[in-house]
Parts: structure tokens; C-alpha cells; sequence
């Protein structure tokens, strides 16, 4: 039943938006699901009105389209995206003298250097002090920021927000 929900959910916003049925595969052995759109309008769409390019996205540069870059607005509400639909929110265990501590974190990865320093740079203007961890990882690690981070931009991600609030 929670799957008929979700697909319910993301057939109606496709719908609505792009005026196209999607299809939905159910990947064996995963709890996930694809919905999927193929439209050669919807690639063009994308593409010329929302500055998105076609092709491989790591190799051309993957970052934020400079239209979302020229007010904090839409820099949150990207933000606020990427980390609701590629971030986690998580605790970092670690133990010291005998004793162990536990820190919330809030973590986006992204392959693209790019993309990675839009969004470090978004969050260090939000005044959030992020962080790059590993090459690969911008953070936000402490605690009262994580709270700014959900005040400030906010969160639809009912994991996200589950995880926060424990």
C-alpha cells in the first residue's frame, strides 16, 4: 500500500507539470521505485527554459544553473532540494577516553566539484558554517547550525525531519 501512495504522489506531480503519464518500475530485491518520463519536449523543456544540459553531467561541469545563482531565494529552494532528494541526515559516532559521543549531521555528496562548491558556498552565505568532508561530502556539523539550516531553508523530507527531531 505505501508503494501505490508514493507512485500515486509522483504520477500526479509529473501529470500536472509535464502534462505526461510516467512509468513506474518497481527494481527487484529494493525498496524503491523509478518513475520515469522519456519526452523529447520535456528534454528540451529542460533544457532551454531551465538552463539543465543534455548529456553527461560530470563531464560539462555539473552545477547549479546561474538564473537559481542570482538570488538567495531560489539558492535556498535548490538547496533545499538537493539535500531533500540526495542528502541524509545522520549521527557521527566516535569514541574518546572510554567514552562515546553522538553528533547529528546533515550531509549532501555529490561527485561534481562544481556542484559541491555552489553548495558550500549557498551555506557558508546562509551563514551555516558548512564543511568539506572527504572531497566529496559538504556538511553541516554543528548542532545549533543544523537547527538555522531547518529553520532557515527547511526540509520536506519526513526522513529528514524524523531524524532531526530525535
Amino acid at each position: 500500500m505505501q508503494f501505490a501512495v508514493k507512485s500515486y504522489l509522483g504520477t500526479g506531480l509529473m501529470k500536472k507539470l509535464f502534462f505526461v503519464e510516467p512509468a513506474i518500475y518497481y527494481p527487484p530485491a529494493a525498496l524503491v521505485m523509478n518513475i520515469v518520463v522519456s519526452r523529447v519536449k520535456l528534454v528540451k523543456f529542460c533544457n532551454k527554459k531551465l538552463g539543465l544540459r543534455i548529456g553527461n553531467k560530470l563531464k560539462q561541469g555539473l552545477d547549479i544553473p546561474l538564473w537559481i545563482r542570482k538570488g538567495i531565494e531560489f539558492e535556498k529552494r535548490c538547496v533545499r532540494g538537493l539535500m531533500d532528494t540526495d542528502g541524509c541526515i545522520f549521527n557521527k559516532v566516535h569514541k574518546m577516553k572510554n567514552k562515546q559521543y553522538s553528533y547529528k549531521r546533515l550531509s549532501l555528496v555529490s561527485a561534481s566539484p562544481m556542484l559541491r562548491k555552489s553548495i558550500f558556498d549557498i551555506l557558508e552565505k546562509l551563514r551555516l558554517s558548512p564543511k568539506i568532508r572527504g572531497n566529496r561530502s559538504v556538511q553541516i556539523e554543528n548542532k545549533e547550525k543544523i537547527a538555522e539550516y531547518f529553520k532557515v531553508v527547511g526540509s520536506s523530507n519526513p526522513k529528514h525531519l524524523n531524524r532531526y527531531h530525535k
